[in-house]
């Protein structure tokens, strides 16, 4: 995780899912991310193999919720990014961040993806314009225009890694209104929210929050196959 880039994991799904399709005979997939494996999901719709994007159906996105915006409301954030660019303009991006940086061991540039203003993983930031947001997700509703994509965006109520001063009803709005910009036609709908009341980050927190996830995702899966 702390090394890695949306675009390594990009080629990797690519790899699997092309051993898949040579060696099992799949045809079409459905793509279940969880916190970052939401950006991972909506990365690899935009740069993944065009043949494969075209496989997908149905992709589900489970706390789609910004690195940066829970990052910064930290007390050392300025100076984390402040050192990461410093090892960066050095050519040093991939040594290692100070280990009270992050919880994990992380790399300089890896941090700067998750935390920094406009780094790859910044697709979901609620300070971001209308505008902005668009041209970070658009393409999902552009897929649902090519290949008949359906994205489901399920968003908790009580993640505890969105800062409080988010209006996460309104973010999970305006999350599915910049990945439907790409659909060709105001009726066509790729992207799809679900916003769980009560749910935390994992969906750990209430019962019922995980089966209303999963029936959701179950619905689609259905419409897909129908």
């Amino acid at each position: 995780f702390g090394h890695g880039t949306l675009k390594r994991d990009t080629e990797e799904l690519c790899n699997l899912m092309n051993y898949l399709v040579h060696n099992h005979n799949a045809e079409t997939f459905a793509l279940v991310g969880h916190s970052t494996g939401c950006q991972n999901s909506v990365h690899f719709a935009k740069y993944g193999e065009r043949d494969l994007i075209e496989r997908i159906k149905v992709m589900a996105l489970q706390a789609p919720v910004s690195d940066r915006e829970d990052a910064m409301t930290g007390p050392n954030y300025a100076k984390n990014i402040e050192h990461a660019k410093k090892l960066q303009d050095m050519g040093k991006e991939e040594e290692m961040m100070p280990r009270d940086a992050f919880w994990a061991p992380i790399t300089a540039a890896r941090f700067l993806s998750l935390q920094d203003v406009g780094g790859d993983d910044d697709f979901f930031s609620s300070d971001f314009e209308d505008q902005e947001l668009c041209l970070r997700l658009r393409h999902i509703g552009q897929r649902g225009d090519q290949v008949g994509l359906r994205a489901l965006v399920a968003f908790s109520g009580a993640d505890e890694y969105v800062p409080e001063s988010v209006d996460k009803s309104l973010l999970l709005e305006r999350l599915c209104a910049a990945m439907n910009n790409g659909c060709s036609s105001p009726s066509e709908q790729a992207a799809i929210p679900l916003m769980l009341e009560t749910g935390n980050h994992n969906l750990s927190n209430e019962e019922g929050d995980k089966e209303t996830f999963v029936n959701a995702v179950k619905d689609l899966l259905k419409e897909a196959a129908s």
